[in-house]
């Protein structure tokens, strides 16, 4: 089946016209045309029709060839425009083609009209997929963008203020938006809630389910004391969500800022790591079950009420920075971890924090972050 060519002929010779139509009909396509005389003609048919290409004599009683180009430029279509004339000097032609023609033939010598509308019409297809592609690709940054804002808004704007502890927390994505997740939930008798999480996968996908899971234990955590019973919920409706491609990995902490003790679970999260204080790795928070969404039947145990001592640090984190990777292939690892918080030991928990995230940048090749970081430090004073 014959290519279509859509052409609109400004010519005030009916046979030139066809012999132009003609000409390309040679070529092997199939030609939609319509001839036009006149400006208002000519703007009309450019309304009324999408083009592929525009042929023009340049002289006509009523108008000519460099006014219908100047209308085209002017309607902001991108449509391929050859000038044909059986007599402009070429010093005009040179004009024309300055002023926007795409080409120009004489009539009298017509054999590069096909070859030259071929390649027009295909390099303003070009053109066209050149700004669909630009477009949605605009279009898609602006939404990661949004999302990122919303995201950020879901993040604490400050951690609580506590007497007797120090208390920061920081998600730096590797992309606009990340699966990565960390909250400060108010619970009954002025306990707190520390969460970390990780969502699999990287954008807009786990940030949504990142926000579905904060929602989620909000509520779950305004209703129920007890970390088991809110786990457990909360799992079982993300399994209905989340479909068998995702899940979500969380470390809960329930801080009981009075009698100084913490009681957590863990559904597949890394291990939470515990340092005295002179910086030595006293205990880790270890996984106590799988990661949310995996099973909607599991259950997860919580741990015994752990004492906090004076000086104690406590660092949750997702595995961005324990993975860092070096050009060898050498991971950051746990004891860099517990080598960078002890280092930054006396500073502030935000100071660590951030400490301990530049540690990791630093390790990784190129000094790129592959993966969000995500870290809570809580400090005993």
């Amino acid at each position: 089946m014959s290519e279509s060519l859509r052409v609109l002929i400004i010519e005030d010779s009916v046979l030139d016209a066809k012999v132009l139509v003609g000409l390309i009909q040679a070529g092997g396509y199939e030609v939609v045309n319509e001839r036009v005389e006149t400006a208002k003609q000519f703007t009309t048919a450019l309304s009324n029709e999408a083009w592929d290409v525009v042929l023009a004599d340049y002289n006509l009683p009523d108008f000519n060839g460099a006014e219908g180009l100047k209308l085209l430029q002017q309607s902001g279509r991108d449509i391929p425009f050859i000038m044909i004339s059986g007599g402009i000097g070429e010093d005009l032609a040179v004009q024309i083609m300055k002023s926007g023609a795409h080409d120009y033939l004489m009539k009298g010598n017509l054999a590069r009209l096909v070859p030259a509308v071929e390649r027009e019409v295909r390099e303003a297809r070009d053109r066209t997929r050149h700004r669909e592609a630009e477009s949605a690709l605009h279009a898609a940054n602006e939404q990661m963008r949004i999302a990122r804002e919303i995201q950020q808004r879901l993040f604490p704007k400050d951690a609580p203020d506590l007497a007797g502890y120090d208390l920061a927390g920081l998600t730096e994505s590797a992309e606009e938006t990340g699966g990565d997740y960390y909250d400060f939930i108010p619970m009954s008798g002025g306990d707190y809630g520390l969460v970390v999480g990780d969502v699999t996968g990287h954008g807009i996908g786990p940030a949504l389910l990142m926000a579905e899971t904060r929602a989620y234990l909000r509520i779950l955590a305004a209703d129920f004391d007890d970390i088991s019973e809110i786990l457990t919920r909360a799992n079982r409706v993300l399994n209905e969500d989340t479909g068998a491609e995702r899940f979500v990995t969380l470390l809960f902490v329930r801080l009981n800022p009075t009698a100084k003790t913490v009681r957590y679970a863990s559904a597949g999260h890394p291990p939470a790591l515990w340092l005295n204080r002179d910086g030595k790795l006293k205990k880790e928070l270890k996984r106590t079950g799988i990661p949310l969404g995996v099973k909607p039947d599991t259950k997860y145990t919580v741990s015994e009420d752990l004492p906090l001592e004076q000086g104690d640090l406590l660092a949750l984190m997702t595995d961005g920075v324990e993975e860092s990777t070096a050009e060898d292939g050498e991971l950051f690892g746990k004891e860099r971890i517990v080598q960078a918080l002890g280092s930054h030991q006396v500073e502030s928990a935000a100071e660590i924090v951030a400490g301990l995230h530049e540690a990791g940048r630093s390790h990784e090749a190129a000094n790129h972050q592959p993966d969000d970081f995500t870290t809570i430090v809580l400090k005993v004073d």
